[in-house]
């Protein structure tokens, strides 16, 4: 029933026609029935499709061709750039082995050097024995040589001693003749006038033997003194002398104190540092120096000498040996100022941004005074102490940002602002040139730099001054 309600349907929808061809007065006909066109219609829907699926093909093949073709020039340039970079890679092989064989070369210097350096040193050592041994013989010569002044002193004090005995003896003899020979005198005075003028005479040749007397027990006493003074001098430096012995200062040369000079001089011995015929012009050189940062030179050499303490020695006439001494303990004198002064720079390279003095102040744009001076340094440089002193302030102050503010003594203060970090504490003392902190830009700043003051008494004072002195100073003194 299905099937032929189907091929009814075939029938109606594909009726059977013919096709008529005419060939040279012949007809020919071609008969398509509704199967033959169903099969004409299967093979030509099967020919679309497969004619789109080959175009479809084709064209896929034709991207993936496109594909494999873009592929390809990419892979030729990463080619190229890896041949690239091995070539890169094979000069920077050959540049690290050329400098592996500087290296190399390098080393082997070095070798040589601590070779050199090696045989230097052991050599040195060698010498520093030899130095030490004759430093010794010297001490024990030197050591020998008091012992022997010491015994020599001793003996003549002793002498010195039996001779101001028999002095006294000798006076209180002259002064006991002379109380008989007065009771004596007095008595014939009682009983005759005519001798009164032969008395008096008599009394005063007594009187004048009695002065010679006590004048020459008097020089005795001196003399004694001053032995007693030069023994205890030679006796404090021979215990000295054994005392550094003892402690082990073989590598250093010994020294004269001022008190053994003077004894050795008294007593015929050399003396080791006698004044250079040059300390007095170097003295005048540095006295001017510090003069001209305007401190009081006079005041500060009072109170230098003040601190020495208790002093003594015997007495030597003025003349060219007490000029002389006196200019080479000024010289001292000035030298240690010299050292104990801010005459250095905080910073070992640096650039003056603002100096002492008025100037438009960087903020308000207003005149006002610049007590100190701004040195200018890289970013945390070290700031180092411009003279030894107690540290009186160190942190945060205000304006100032972090500070360090150290008393130097003589009633002289220096300040250091505007740090980045502080390396002291408050009741710190420290010495010349002590690291106090890095260089930076706190408080009241427009850029890194360290803000340095000099106070004398109260008043800011110009630092150039000073750091210009200490220059001047440090050449005078290694010209000495």
């Amino acid at each position: 029933m299905i099937r032929k309600y189907v091929r009814d349907w075939g029938e109606y929808v594909l009726p059977d026609f013919q096709i008529l061809f005419r060939r040279g007065g012949r007809v020919i006909y071609f008969n398509l029935t509704a199967s033959r066109q169903v099969t004409a219609l299967a093979f030509a829907l099967f020919s679309v499709l497969f004619l789109g699926y080959l175009g479809l093909r084709f064209q896929h093949f034709g991207h993936v061709v496109l594909s494999r073709n873009h592929m390809l020039a990419e892979a030729d340039r990463e080619k190229a750039d890896l041949n690239q970079q091995i070539e890169a890679l094979r000069d920077t092989l050959a540049e690290a082995e050329s400098r592996a064989e500087a290296v190399g070369e390098d080393n082997d210097r070095l070798n040589a050097a601590l070779a050199d350096a090696e045989q230097r040193i052991a050599s040195l050592q060698t010498e520093r024995d030899h130095a030490v041994a004759d430093a010794r013989q010297q001490f024990k010569a030197r050591d020998a040589a008091r012992a022997k002044a010491l015994a020599d002193a001793q003996q003549r004090i002793g002498a010195l001693d039996s001779e101001r005995a028999q002095l006294e003896a000798d006076r209180a003899d002259i002064q006991h003749k002379l109380a008989a020979a007065q009771q004596k005198d007095l008595e014939l005075l009682r009983h005759s006038d005519s001798n009164q003028v032969a008395l008096q005479t008599r009394i005063q040749s007594l009187e004048k033997d009695l002065a010679q007397a006590n004048l020459g027990s008097g020089k005795y006493s001196s003399d004694l003194a001053r032995i007693d003074k030069r023994l205890n001098a030679v006796a404090l430096e021979r215990e000295r002398l054994l005392a550094r012995q003892n402690q082990g200062l073989d590598d250093s040369a010994p020294t004269t104190s001022r008190d053994t000079q003077v004894a050795l001089a008294e007593t015929g011995a050399p003396a080791d540092n006698a004044p250079q015929p040059g300390s007095r012009r170097g003295a005048g050189k540095i006295e001017a120096l510090i003069a001209s940062t305007g401190l009081d030179v006079g005041r500060l050499l009072k109170d230098s000498g003040d601190s020495r303490g208790a002093e003594g020695g015997p007495f030597v006439p003025l003349g060219a040996a007490s000029s002389a001494g006196s200019d080479a303990r000024r010289h001292k004198l000035l030298q240690r100022l010299a050292d104990i002064l801010p005459l250095r720079a905080p910073l070992d390279h640096y650039r003056v941004e603002s100096p002492f003095g008025p100037r438009r102040d960087p903020f308000n744009h207003r005149r006002g005074f610049h007590t100190g001076v701004d040195l200018s340094a890289p970013y945390r440089t070290h700031v180092f102490s411009t003279a030894p002193g107690v540290v009186t302030e160190a942190g945060a102050e205000g304006e100032w940002g972090r500070l360090v503010e150290i008393d130097n003594g003589h009633g002289i203060v220096t300040r250091y602002a505007h740090l980045h970090r502080v390396f002291v504490v408050k009741g710190q003392r420290v010495p010349a040139h002590y690291a106090l902190g890095e260089l930076g830009s706190t408080g009241r700043s427009t850029g890194p730099h360290v803000h340095y003051e000099v106070v004398i008494d109260g008043t800011p004072v110009d630092p150039a001054k000073f750091l210009g002195a200490g220059d001047n100073v440090i050449r005078v003194g290694a010209t000495q």
